[in-house]
C-alpha cells in the first residue's frame, strides 16, 4: 500500500518551497486587452532582471519565515534558512543548503535540513508523524527528480532543496504566478523603508478549483526591492483575509560560504539510501513514473540515457537489487557533507 506524506510534510514543502505555488492550467482564452498585454510585459520585463540578477550572483544566505492558515482553519507557521553556493571552475557544481522549523496544530513541531552537493542531496527530517530519518538520494536519483520537476512542472518533488534556490532572488515565484494570477504592477513604491515594485493581481478565471497543484488562494501581492531585485514579501487572500504570507527576512548576497555551511547534522541517526525508506521512495517513484508518462517519445529521464532497453523483468530484479544495496553508512551522528 502507498504510503502518503505527512499532513506536516506536505504543510512544510507548501509554504516553505515558494515555487510549489507552479500550475499547468491556463486562463480562458478572450479578447485581447491592450492593456493588460502591456501589462504582462512589463512584468515579463521585471522577472528577465531578477533572471539576470540571481545569473550574476556568486552566493546568497537567505532568512524566510511564513505564515499559513490551511483549509478547515488550521494555523502553520515557519522559518528557514537557504543557503547558495555557485560552482567555480576550482570546483564545479552548484551547493545548496536549506533548513526549515515548523509549528502548527497544538504544538506540534517539525524540522528539516537539506543539501544539495555533486555526491546528491542529504537530508534529515524529525516530524511528529515518522520520527526522526537521516537520508541520501544517490546523484542519479536527484538528476531524474530535476528531470522529472521539468515534465512535471514542480518545483516540490520529494526530497529535493527548497525549490527557490533554482531561483534565489524570486524570478521563479513571480513565473509561477503568472500561470495562476493576473499580475499587473501596482502604484506602491515602498514597503517599510525599501523602494521598489509592488505587483497584485486576481486569480485567473478558468482554473480547476479542486487542482492541488494550484494555491487556493484568489489574490496575491508581491513586492520587489530595487537595491538587490529581490522578492522580500508575498502576501495570498481569500476574499480579504490573509490566508498566507511569506517574509525575506534577511538577505545577503555575496554572503562567504564555505563547506561547513553545507553540512546536514544527522543527530546521532544512521545515514539509510533513499531507496530503503518507503515514505520518500514511493514519492519519488511515482513522481518519476508520472513525469515518464507525460514525456514525450525519446525524452528519457537521465539515468537511462544511453541505455539499451531493460525488459520488465530485469527492471524489477534491478528494483529489487537497489534496494538491497542501499543504506550501509553509519554516521555515529557526526555531520555528514551531502552525499556522503
Amino acid at each position: 500500500m502507498m504510503v502518503t506524506k505527512s499532513m506536516n510534510r506536505t504543510t512544510a514543502n507548501v509554504l516553505f518551497c515558494l515555487t510549489s505555488l507552479i500550475g499547468t492550467a491556463a486562463g480562458q482564452e478572450g479578447k485581447a486587452d491592450p492593456v493588460r498585454n502591456l501589462q504582462s510585459t512589463a512584468v515579463n520585463e521585471l522577472v528577465a532582471v531578477i533572471a539576470k540578477a540571481e545569473a550574476a550572483m556568486t552566493s546568497l544566505r537567505m532568512t524566510i519565515s511564513t505564515a499559513g492558515q490551511l483549509p478547515g482553519g488550521l494555523r502553520v507557521t515557519t522559518r528557514g534558512e537557504l543557503r547558495v553556493l555557485r560552482g567555480t571552475q576550482g570546483k564545479p557544481g552548484d551547493q545548496l543548503f536549506s533548513t526549515l522549523q515548523y509549528a502548527f496544530g497544538e504544538g506540534m513541531k517539525g524540522r528539516m535540513e537539506t543539501a544539495r552537493t555533486k555526491d546528491g542531496i542529504l537530508m534529515f527530517e524529525e516530524d511528529p508523524a515518522f520520527g526522526a530519518v537521516f537520508l541520501h538520494i544517490p546523484a542519479e536519483v536527484v538528476s531524474d527528480l530535476e528531470w522529472a520537476s521539468v515534465i512535471l512542472k514542480k518545483s516540490d518533488l520529494p526530497g529535493m532543496v527548497d525549490g527557490r534556490a533554482q531561483s534565489p532572488l524570486g524570478s521563479g515565484v513571480i513565473s509561477d504566478l503568472i500561470r495562476t494570477f493576473d499580475l499587473q504592477i501596482g502604484e506602491g513604491k515602498e514597503h517599510n523603508g525599501d523602494k521598489g515594485i509592488w505587483l497584485g493581481g486576481m486569480r485567473r478565471a478558468g482554473l480547476d478549483a479542486q487542482d492541488p497543484d494550484l494555491p487556493l488562494a484568489d489574490r496575491v501581492e508581491v513586492f520587489v526591492r530595487d537595491r538587490d531585485h529581490a522578492v522580500l514579501l508575498a502576501r495570498y487572500f481569500v476574499g480579504k483575509d490573509v490566508v498566507q504570507q511569506v517574509i525575506v527576512e534577511k538577505l545577503d548576497v555575496g554572503a562567504k560560504l564555505g563547506d561547513e555551511d553545507f553540512t546536514v547534522d544527522g543527530h546521532g541517526e544512521r545515514v539509510r539510501n533513499v531507496r530503503d525508506y518507503a515514505p520518500i521512495w514511493e514519492q519519488v517513484v511515482e513522481a518519476i513514473s508520472g513525469a515518464e508518462a507525460k514525456a514525450k517519445e525519446g525524452d528519457l529521464r537521465p539515468s537511462k540515457r544511453g541505455k539499451a532497453p531493460v525488459p520488465p523483468k530485469e527492471q524489477e530484479k534491478d528494483k529489487d537489487a537497489g534496494s538491497a544495496a542501499g543504506g550501509k553508512t553509519e554516521t555515529g551522528g557526526k555531520k555528514e557533507t551531502g552525499g556522503k
